[in-house]
């Protein structure tokens, strides 16, 4: 008899040895390849991955010196700015790995690469075998970390989304291939069991019974050993790592039912009276792979629209040189690079407009179906649309820094992370598990002693019936709806407790600038002390601010016609300058040197307020105010209604506060509140027992955040400001928050009546079918219509 490879299974080859003891015996091995992989594995203390993995594991390539050669040349920086991004000494990328075949490859991987010097995370997708990769850059080199996995039998390169598109298909190719041979087996099953039940009491001879007997089970030895293969391989799996889950019953009822009806049909001493259950085999199969075709559905639906992210940004773009214009590709784009986008064109990368006047389509990042006017000074992000006329936009980020790019690792962040409730969903359903297994043996026990003709049909149905399919369906199917329908919204989900959170919030801080209000000055009021019009005091003063890049100057550059001459940045006090040939000053009152008889003049105001002289005489007074978002007042009027104290903290001055307070009906607030300040405030509430909700934009905030129970960033947010967060509201639109808020509600909801059916509904058959009342092709049907019953009630969470 031919030995097999330990590592890989293949035959060894006649006159080969190769030896290496693991576990206290001396294991062979068809290559050295096989046997460099199992030492390094060995040596590395992880000998559990034999005992861990649930298939073979690849047989690996001859490592030659090309291909070292060639994982050399990721180290290139040239050929890292594609997938490679770069903050300091921490290098990130997003790598596919090919060659793994089970759950305990991914323990072998993290385990083993963990290990090496200056590797700082990483973490698998076990859906799609998405790698993300963080090491230190000056103690390791990206090649390192290829060339260890390489060595472990495995292939590493960049992530690439459509290679992940390609894994979902062939997962949902394979499980239709295997439900419709189940199904078309249940059907013909179903066709000869008619004779076969109508035959014992119709007196049928018992060569056809024998006949329909034989060719069911042909029927269904295809379900068994290929539509059935899953739920096998993952029992498996899961007793070798002593985790009992709802694969380990449907197994045991399956191969039991098989075999057993197996046995009395070769059996020709076997009684004809004796029911046979290929028929329930098969449409339990049946009916248990399309519960979960429906659920991978949903999962699939999560990862396309994840996917789809990647996808926003187009792969070439238009760029203006000193020669006309020309093609490039987006990859290749390079800061300061001028962007010629025309009507109906995608933004490729980030940046500012520099000439032209449009409105662009944000909905694929926000959720604004409005479009949002652009002209000279504002930003515009990749994979956003031109909706009007030719916009000219100098570059600020490129593509792989773009804000899509930061939203897609934020989502791979959030993916790798399982939120409480459905660790306790998991748990729940493991105790479930050796619940049936328990119930199945004691009802087992009862049978035999009063009826034992009647002791398989019973334990079959048993733990058919008890299969905790939708238990464990109940929670993730919820919280993948809710997520996918907030992201359509413009509400993002980056950590996994937030869904959970929002539940428990009392109570809600907002910051003052730029989260309650635009974080933009706004001109409020003119006020005129001379003959001058409003329109002509306006383009002066926009003339003189043309010159400077202060926030204070935006609000002017809508009256802009034509730029001062000879123009004078006074620091901190304002603009002197010459304009259509006469000199005019703009500034604070120290600059522009107001007498005391004006001061009487000047509209009181709590904002900022500039004041427009041509040296002698005071012409103007511009009033200058943070515009208040147009939906602050309804969301923080919806937050006290549902019960929720409402705050806001800002570092302005305090009558801006109390003013803003005011109009908003928020009794609780402080002004001139360092980062410190803040945190300490937020500290007290929890002291007292509140949970604490903080809304913030700025770096500033980012203690708070932290300290926070929830955290919520706005879209205009700093990237560390939003890596620091819970949540991001990426269109602005502060009822969303609410919207969020009450999702949270509905989901908790959905989750609890999800749970309550799944229990309930096995609480209740299990005793009906111990005492016989449900035959087990019945029970197939209604487990598997059980579990479809919670898919479908999770979905109503995507409207």
């Amino acid at each position: 008899m031919c030995k097999t490879c330990y590592h890989c299974n293949e035959e060894i080859p006649k006159g080969f040895s190769a030896k290496l003891e693991i576990g206290g015996e001396q294991q062979s091995f068809c290559c050295y390849g096989c046997l460099a992989i199992a030492e390094t594995i060995v040596s590395g203390g992880l000998d559990n991955f034999y005992q861990h993995r649930t298939e073979a594991s690849l047989k690996p390539d001859d490592f030659t010196d090309a291909q070292r050669d060639e994982l050399l040349l990721y180290d290139d920086p040239a050929l890292q700015t594609d997938f490679v991004t770069v903050d300091g000494k921490q290098s990130d990328a997003a790598l596919s790995i090919s060659g793994i075949t089970c759950a305990a490859c991914i323990w072998l991987l993290e385990r083993e690469i963990s290990s090496l010097p200056g590797l700082i995370n990483l973490s698998i997708n076990h859906t799609t075998h998405k790698a993300l990769l963080s090491w230190n850059n000056e103690q390791i080199k990206l090649s390192k970390i290829l060339i260890k996995i390489r060595k472990l039998g495995y292939k590493a390169f960049p992530y690439q989304e459509d290679k992940a598109r390609q894994l979902a298909e062939k997962e949902k190719r394979s499980a239709m291939f295997r439900i419709a041979v189940a199904g078309i087996a249940a059907m013909q099953n179903m066709m000869f069991s008619v004779p076969l039940y109508l035959g014992i009491y119709s007196g049928i001879d018992a060569e056809f019974i024998s006949f329909f007997r034989w060719v069911s089970m042909l029927m269904c030895i295809p379900v068994v050993c290929f539509s059935a293969l899953p739920f096998f391989r993952a029992a498996l799996r899961d007793l070798q790592t002593r985790h009992l889950t709802m694969d380990i019953p449907v197994s045991l009822a399956i191969l039991t039912a098989f075999f057993a009806s197996a046995f009395l049909t070769i059996n020709s001493e076997a009684s004809i009276e004796t029911d046979v259950y290929f028929d329930s085999v098969a449409m339990f199969t049946f009916f248990l792979l399309l519960g979960r075709f429906m659920e991978m559905q949903t999962r699939h639906k999560h990862l396309n629209s994840d996917a789809e992210m990647g996808k926003l940004l187009p792969t070439t773009a238009i760029i203006r040189t000193e020669d006309g214009e020309k093609s490039k590709p987006a990859h290749q784009l390079e800061i300061g690079e001028v962007l010629v986008v025309r009507q109906g064109q995608v933004f490729p990368a980030d940046g500012v407009v520099i000439e032209g006047v449009s409105k662009v389509d944000e909905s694929a990042l926000t959720g604004e179906f409005l479009p949002i006017e652009k002209a000279l000074g504002a930003q515009v992000s990749g994979g956003t649309a031109n909706v009007e006329n030719t916009l000219f936009v100098r570059i600020t980020a490129t593509p792989k820094e773009s804000r899509v790019a930061a939203i897609i690792k934020l989502l791979d962040k959030a993916a790798s992370e399982k939120p409480k409730t459905v660790l306790m969903a998991d748990k729940i359903a493991s105790h479930f598990v050796a619940g049936v297994l328990f119930a199945a043996c004691v009802v087992g026990l009862y049978w035999y002693f009063n009826n034992p003709d009647e002791v398989f049909t019973i334990v079959l149905s048993v733990l058919v019936v008890t299969c905790p399919c939708a238990l464990s369906l109940a929670t993730p199917t919820a919280m993948t709806s809710a997520n996918t329908f907030l992201r359509s919204k413009g509400f993002l989900i980056t950590k996994s407790h937030a869904q959970e959170a929002m539940n428990q919030i009392t109570d809600i801080v907002f910051d003052k600038t730029g989260t309650l209000t635009k974080g933009e000055l706004s001109i409020s009021g003119v006020k005129l002390f001379s003959h001058c019009g409003e329109s002509k005091a306006l383009e002066i003063a926009a003339a003189l601010e043309h010159h400077s890049s202060h926030p204070i100057a935006k609000p002017f550059s809508e009256f802009f016609t034509s730029p001062a001459e000879r123009v004078t940045n006074h620091l901190g006090k304002g603009l002197e300058g010459f304009f259509q040939g006469q000199h005019y000053v703009l500034g604070n009152a120290e600059l522009v040197e107001l007498k005391q008889s004006c001061e009487q003049a000047l509209q009181q105001h709590n904002g900022l307020s500039l004041y427009l002289s041509d040296g002698e005489n005071l012409i103007a007074q511009f009033m200058l105010n943070d515009a208040l978002r147009s939906d602050s007042k309804e969301s923080i009027k919806q937050f006290q209604e549902a019960g929720i104290t409402t705050h806001i903290l800002s570092g302005d001055h305090q009558d801006s506060v109390s003013i803003l307070a005011s109009k908003l009906g928020i009794a609780n607030y402080k002004a001139k509140q360092s980062p410190e300040q803040k945190l300490a405030y937020v500290r007290g509430l929890q002291a007292a027992g509140k949970q604490v909700t903080m809304v913030g934009d700025g770096i500033n905030d980012l203690p708070v955040l932290s300290g926070a129970k929830l955290s919520i960033s706005m879209g205009e947010a700093s990237d560390i400001t939003k890596l620091n967060s819970d949540a991001i509201l990426l269109n602005g639109n502060m009822t969303v928050i609410n919207e969020a808020f009450q999702n949270a509600q509905r989901t908790r909801k959905i989750i609890k009546q999800n749970m309550t059916w799944a229990i309930m509904y096995n609480l209740c058959m299990l005793p009906m079918a111990a005492a016989g009342w449900v035959p087990p092709y019945f029970a197939a049907l209604g487990m598997s219509l059980s579990s479809l019953l919670v898919v479908f009630n999770s979905l109503r969470l995507k409207r």
